[in-house]
């Protein structure tokens, strides 16, 4: 056993002990061992559930595509369908919405873009496939809020566009994919629960150092809300797609970007409307840019390789996202 993984245990039963069941106050030093300490489980865990991935996706006969687009991207989704109901159900409407359509907005612009820098992308013969299918999902959701609010029949709607979806994906095998050795089943299944607890507790961690130490350096909350928060429910997906491409797991690395964005929007959004109307300025900044990357995703995604210059051109949008976020 790797020495990363030997501490990554007792780190991640720490952590869970300090987060939820101690409580301590926060404190600019203990806040930056959250930081830290959430960053290395967080990487770790992700190593973990792709590793485990890939092995159900041998033993069961699916591809890395398919794993992706469902177990993979319902465990990185996991912060967000909590942030968006818990604020859905307090009432913090903007949040639930605004934490769904910047999660998506990220995970393409930011996420994918950083796994194409890292290494060439070759994408499934399903991936195009399934990105039509997000166009669907996101412009019916579109549809469904231009009377300016989700009611909960608009997320029983979502919800049920998830299950078509997920139910649509029956029956795909390994298309012909080579795989390598992998992980005897126990070991799998291990891996896999050991991987989904370090991706929540450790994005927990990062999300709750990093705010408390801009809170300390005496950044606005507002800019802590619109960037550290935001940013730290994507975290799940960037370390995870990040971890994919260094391994060469192109399937993982895409599905599980077009998976979180399906579920976030259907299973999220729509649970989100169940149990709180929410209503959503369609004139946004982010709205016209979840818009826009919603339609470049099927372009990116018809080519068979794709490389550095895209990935650089999607993070130059990302950029331009955050500026009018502020500025618009």
């Amino acid at each position: 056993m790797k020495a990363t993984e030997m501490i990554y245990i007792p780190l991640l039963l720490l952590l869970a002990y300090l987060i939820y069941f101690l409580k301590i106050a926060p404190s600019f030093y203990n806040s930056i061992f959250f930081l830290a300490a959430g960053c290395f489980i967080l990487i770790k865990g992700s190593d973990f559930f792709v590793e485990s991935a890939v092995g159900i996706a041998s033993k069961l006969g699916i591809s890395e595509h398919t794993i992706g687009l469902t177990i993979v991207a319902f465990g990185t989704s996991l912060p967000e369908l909590a942030i968006s109901g818990i604020a859905s159900y307090q009432s913090h409407t903007e949040t639930a919405w605004g934490n769904v359509i910047g999660s998506n907005i990220t995970n393409v612009l930011l996420i994918l873009g950083i796994a194409m820098i890292i290494t060439a992308i070759k994408p499934s013969k399903f991936a195009l496939k399934d990105s039509f299918s997000m166009l669907a999902v996101s412009f019916i959701t579109i549809f469904l809020a231009l009377d300016g609010v989700l009611q909960i029949y608009d997320g029983i709607i979502l919800i049920s566009l998830y299950i078509i979806f997920v139910y649509l994906l029956k029956g795909r095998g390994m298309e012909g994919e080579k795989r390598k050795p992998s992980l005897p089943p126990v070991l799998a299944v291990i891996f896999f629960i050991l991987g989904i607890f370090g991706v929540a507790i450790g994005a927990d961690a990062v999300v709750n150092g990093a705010v408390n130490i801009a809170v300390f350096l005496g950044v606005k909350e507002v800019a802590i809300a619109a960037s550290i928060v935001a940013f730290g429910t994507s975290l799940p997906e960037l370390s995870t797609t990040a971890i994919a491409a260094i391994k060469k797991h192109h399937g993982i690395a895409v599905g599980n970007v077009i998976g979180s964005n399906v579920m976030n929007l259907g299973l999220v959004l729509g649970f989100a409307a169940i149990l709180n109307k929410i209503p959503i300025n369609l004139a946004s900044p982010a709205i016209i840019f979840f818009i826009l990357v919603t339609l470049i995703t099927p372009f990116i995604l018809k080519e068979k390789w794709i490389g550095k210059k895209t990935g650089i051109a999607l993070i130059c949008l990302y950029v331009i996202f955050l500026l009018s976020l502020y500025w618009m």
